[in-house]
């Protein structure tokens, strides 16, 4: 896919920032001048050792962290706090007590948001993604794959203008990682998300992101982006078929390990 290199297509720009943490003994230099963008529709992978910052980068594009210093865009503006990111973690977090609609609407619910063009949405995404007729049912009656996929429809219900995923996968064995990432990835790019995706798995990224940036030990810098090029195989587990891919993830392997 062609993402242009005019600012105007940018929903995300980090220039020059820096983080650093506090307390009353130390501090710890999380992020150095720190640069990269994210295209409109584009979806990138953050990869990077153990502790350098990969999670503290989502934190700072949706307002939860400010920086020391530099500048974070979103969508034209300064201010990420004001701007509406989906946000999916390591785990579903759904309450056990409350079907899948009603986990699916507190979102919603939480910023009183609960109108009829919101609650025809959640219709519309239960419909969509095979998740009507569970619409009623419990968490703990669900698949661990199918409750991934009922926290990103929770997401979706907010109509954000980006998505961050959080190693949303790491919770799942193997098998049902592959399956969960096709259904995620699938329902991104119907739903035409901006997303970008923290992950320790090389394969994970190259699977599923059009772009990947290569992070560095903290203070976490940009090492070197990749673009995959893979758009033709219309899946992650298609895309491990392609024929550049063993190349690539030894090049991001030799990347991560210098």
């Amino acid at each position: 896919m062609d993402y242009t290199n005019s600012k105007s297509n940018k929903i995300l720009i980090f220039e020059n920032v820096c983080k650093t943490f506090y307390t009353k003994t130390e501090q710890t230099e999380a992020i150095r001048n720190l640069n990269f963008e994210v295209a409109k529709g584009e979806f990138v992978a953050l990869l990077g050792p153990s502790g350098c910052g990969k999670t503290t980068i989502l934190s700072l594009a949706c307002g939860i962290l400010a920086p020391n210093s530099g500048n974070i865009t979103l969508c034209g503006n300064n201010d990420a706090s004001t701007k509406n990111i989906g946000y999916m973690l390591q785990r579903d977090h759904l309450l056990e007590w409350r079907n899948i609609y009603r986990n699916i609407a507190l979102g919603l619910e939480i910023q009183g948001k609960i109108t009829t063009e919101n609650t025809d949405r959640i219709n519309t995404l239960l419909d969509k993604y095979g998740l009507k007729d569970f619409a009623k049912h419990y968490p703990n009656q669900l698949s661990g794959g199918m409750r991934q996929r009922v926290a990103l429809i929770r997401t979706l219900a907010l109509n954000p203008d980006m998505l961050l995923l959080d190693e949303p996968f790491s919770a799942l064995d193997f098998q049902t990682r592959l399956k969960v990432c096709d259904d995620v990835y699938s329902i991104i790019k119907k739903e035409q998300k901006t997303t970008i995706l923290v992950t320790h798995d090389i394969s994970e990224a190259l699977s599923m992101a059009d772009r990947i940036i290569v992070l560095s030990h903290r203070p976490c810098v940009v090492k070197q982006e990749h673009i995959t090029n893979m758009d033709s195989y219309a899946t992650p587990l298609k895309r491990r078929e392609h024929p550049t891919f063993a190349k690539q993830f030894d090049d991001i392997w030799q990347e991560l390990n210098v």
